[in-house]
């Protein structure tokens, strides 16, 4: 039977993805989505060009990483 190989993600060596059945995720989807905008570089090209209001006092994420959720989604 026939798996796909093991690949390492650009953005983050500690992460695999694979077929082999070992710890399963379902986040994997958005980890190929997060690759393909590392390569390409559109998040920091939002980020460049994009300038946000943002009054919040007190913030656990980036401007940045919340955008990135909200396209990833």
């Amino acid at each position: 039977m026939a798996t796909l190989t093991q690949k390492t993600l650009d953005f983050n060596r500690e992460i695999k993805l694979s077929n082999d059945g070992g710890s399963l995720s379902s986040d994997t989807g958005e980890f190929l989505f997060r690759e393909f905008d590392e390569k390409i570089g559109f998040s920091k090209t939002l980020v460049q060009h994009l300038e946000l209001n943002d009054s919040r006092a007190y913030y656990l994420h980036s401007n940045e990483n919340l955008l990135r959720q909200k396209i990833y989604q």
